[in-house]
């Protein structure tokens, strides 16, 4: 038996250690300045993992451009479709991004918690139907469930 890496679940996985991490040291701090920094810290940890998630989108439009539409998305116009992703591949970052400059730090927490589960649903529906995409998306309902966690304890103890 040969053990194989597959590197998107080690990173994947290894992605959930600043969630949980920087989650457990904002309890520790109690109510000091130290843990609403912390809360920053993985705000912005999540941020930047919100900008990954809708790349996917983003590259997927860039890989197809100008191909012969592929037949899982046979009945999907392919300008649509790239319009589609480029659109959505920003609007996740974006939202992020508002709600990280604008809102209070407890309250973009609890707004980017949304905005995970929100590309989540938004990945099952548009990404389904390619079946390359199933391992990823079981892993990403593993890795937001997890990250949703790490957030939602982060906004609990900020």
């Amino acid at each position: 038996m040969t053990l194989k890496t597959n590197w998107m679940d080690v990173l994947g996985y290894a992605g959930l250690i600043p969630f949980f991490g920087f989650a457990a040291l904002t309890a520790l701090c109690g109510d000091t300045d130290m843990a609403t920094t912390l809360a920053n810290y993985n705000l912005l940890y999540g941020l930047a993992v919100v900008s990954f998630l809708g790349a996917v989108h983003w590259g997927l439009a860039i890989a197809l451009s100008g191909q012969t539409t592929p037949v899982y998305l046979a009945g999907v116009d392919q300008a649509d479709f790239e319009a589609r992703s480029f659109i959505w591949g920003v609007t996740p970052s974006l939202l992020a991004w508002l709600a990280s400059t604008f809102a209070p730090t407890q309250l973009a927490l609890w707004i980017l918690t949304f905005i995970l589960l929100l590309v989540w649903f938004v990945d099952r529906y548009f990404l389904k139907p390619m079946k390359v995409f199933d391992h990823y998306l079981k892993l990403r309902t593993r890795l937001t469930v997890g990250a949703v966690l790490g957030l939602g304890l982060t906004a609990c103890f900020a």
